[in-house]
C-alpha cells in the first residue's frame, strides 16, 4: 500500500479505507507492507475525524518489518517544484529499495499528488493498481467550493474564477495533462469507487477502469430503529469545501420551526473556529461540535441522530460517512454531486438537494423530521443497500480479483 499521508498524521476517508482492507487482507492471511510519507515536521496537511487507534500504524520516520514512512523534507520555490512535478531522487531511492526489500505480488497506490512522478517510476516494473480516491487525478478544480462552482470544467475557467494562477497551472496543469499519458504506462489498472469517476478517469487516462464501491469493516454494527429525536448529524472535516456553512444555513432556518431540533457536527478541522463564532452570532443554541470521537463514541452518536447529513460542495467521491449511515440504518440527506446519486439512492436511501441550496437543504430535513415513517423507511433501504453491496466480502473478493487479473502492457 503507498499513500501520500502517514495515517499517524492525517485520517480521512483514504486512510480509513486502507487500514480496513489491510486489516481484512490480513485477516484471510495475505501480508501487507505500507509505504507512506510525513513531513519532517511531523505535522499534516490533513484533519483528524474520530480516533482510529484501534486500526494498525506504521512507523514514524524509520523501517520496520511491516510500515515505512518516508519523511518528506521541506522545500520551497523551484526546489518544492522540481521535487512535486519532475522528480524527488530521495523519495525514488526510498520506495524502490523498499519494494526491492518487500518484492510484492502488487503495489497498490493510493492518494498519489504530493510527488506523483517519482512514485510512478520508482514501482515501474510491478503490477500496480491505483485506487482513485477523488477527482483531483481528472480535474484540479475538483475542491471548488464557490457558489458558481467550476469543479469538473476547464483550468481556463479555474483561472477567471479565481481556483487557478498561471504559477498553479504550470506544475498542476503539467501533471494534470500529463498523467493522462503517463500513469497509464505504469498503472495496469485504476479502481473507481463510483461510475461516474469511473468514466471520467476512462475517458482521460485511458487503460482498465473497474468500478469497486467502498466499503467498511463494521463487524459491531447492527441497525437500530430511527428515533423520534429531530436530531441532525454531520461528520467529517471542518472545511470549506465540506459545505458545513450550508447545512449551518439550512439549521438556522428549521431551529424557528423545530425548537427541539439539534445539529452535531462530528470532526474538526480549520474552519471550526469560524464555524464556532457564527453559531454563536445567530444564537444557536442546539448545535453541539463534539470534535474527534472514537469508533465506539461515534457509533453511540449515529443511533442517537435522526438523519445524517453530507452537504458537500465540492465533487465528492464515495464518502465512508455514507456507508456508515447506511449500516447504522439511518436516512441520508446528500447533494447531487459526484458520486454522491449512486450512493444515496433519491427516495430509496435518503434524499437528495441541489448542492450549495440551503433553501433545498432545509426541505428536504424538513420532510424527514415530518415524517418518522419515511425516515424508517429510507433508513432501512440504506441498511439492505448496505449489507448487498458495502461489506468487506465482497469488496474484498473484487479486489482480489484485481490483484491477480493478468498482467496488462
Amino acid at each position: 500500500m503507498v499513500n501520500d499521508n502517514d495515517p499517524n498524521q492525517i485520517v480521512g476517508g483514504s486512510e480509513r479505507y486502507i487500514a480496513d482492507l489491510t486489516g481484512e487482507l490480513e485477516a484471510v492471511g495475505h501480508r501487507v507492507h505500507w509505504f507512506t510519507l510525513s513531513t519532517e515536521a511531523g505535522t499534516g496537511t490533513g484533519v483528524r475525524i474520530a480516533d482510529f487507534s484501534h486500526q494498525p500504524r506504521p512507523s514514524r520516520g524509520r523501517e520496520d518489518e511491516k510500515r515505512r514512512t518516508f519523511a518528506v523534507a521541506e522545500a520551497s520555490g523551484h526546489r518544492w517544484t522540481l521535487r512535486h512535478a519532475v522528480f524527488y531522487p530521495a523519495l525514488g531511492r526510498a520506495l524502490r529499495a523498499y519494494v526491492k526489500a518487500v518484492r510484492p505480488d502488487v503495489v497498490h497506490l493510493h492518494n498519489n499528488y504530493r510527488h506523483p512522478l517519482t512514485l510512478l517510476a520508482a514501482t515501474r516494473g510491478c503490477r500496480v493498481v491505483q485506487t482513485v480516491h477523488d477527482y483531483c487525478i481528472v480535474y484540479p478544480t475538483a475542491y471548488c467550493a464557490h457558489d458558481q462552482s467550476c469543479a469538473g470544467r476547464s483550468v481556463f475557467v479555474a483561472l477567471r474564477h479565481g481556483c487557478m494562477h498561471w504559477k498553479l497551472l504550470l506544475t498542476e496543469g503539467w501533471l494534470l495533462y500529463g498523467r493522462r499519458w503517463l500513469d497509464r504506462h505504469f498503472v495496469q489498472c485504476f479502481i473507481a469507487p463510483n461510475r461516474h469517476l469511473a468514466a471520467a478517469l476512462e475517458q482521460r487516462l485511458g487503460g482498465e477502469v473497474r468500478t469497486v464501491p467502498n466499503f467498511r469493516s463494521l463487524p459491531d454494527v447492527a441497525a437500530s430503529p430511527v428515533p423520534q429525536s429531530a436530531t441532525l448529524l454531520y461528520v467529517g472535516a471542518l472545511i470549506a469545501h465540506k459545505g458545513v456553512e450550508v447545512l449551518l444555513a439550512a439549521y438556522k432556518a428549521l431551529a424557528r420551526e423545530y425548537p427541539d431540533a439539534a445539529l452535531w457536527l462530528v470532526g474538526d478541522g480549520p474552519e471550526r473556529p469560524h464555524l464556532e463564532r457564527s453559531v454563536a452570532a445567530s444564537a444557536l443554541g442546539r448545535v453541539r461540535f463534539w470534535g474527534t470521537r472514537s469508533q465506539r463514541e461515534l457509533a453511540d452518536i449515529y443511533r442517537q441522530a435522526r438523519l445524517v447529513v453530507i452537504p458537500s460542495l465540492w465533487l465528492e467521491n464515495a464518502p465512508l460517512v455514507a456507508i456508515e449511515a447506511m449500516a447504522h440504518g439511518r436516512p441520508v440527506v446528500a447533494s447531487r454531486v459526484g458520486g454522491l446519486p449512486e450512493m444515496v439512492g433519491d427516495g430509496q436511501t435518503g434524499l437528495l438537494f441541489e448542492r450549495g441550496n440551503a433553501t433545498d437543504l432545509a426541505a428536504k430535513i424538513r420532510t424527514l423530521l415530518l415524517d418518522h415513517d419515511m425516515a424508517r423507511k429510507l433508513g432501512a433501504g440504506g441498511r439492505r443497500r448496505y449489507l448487498e453491496f458495502a461489506t468487506p466480502a465482497d469488496h474484498l473478493d473484487r479486489v482480489l480479483a484485481i490483484y491477480g487479473a493478468p498482467h496488462h502492457e
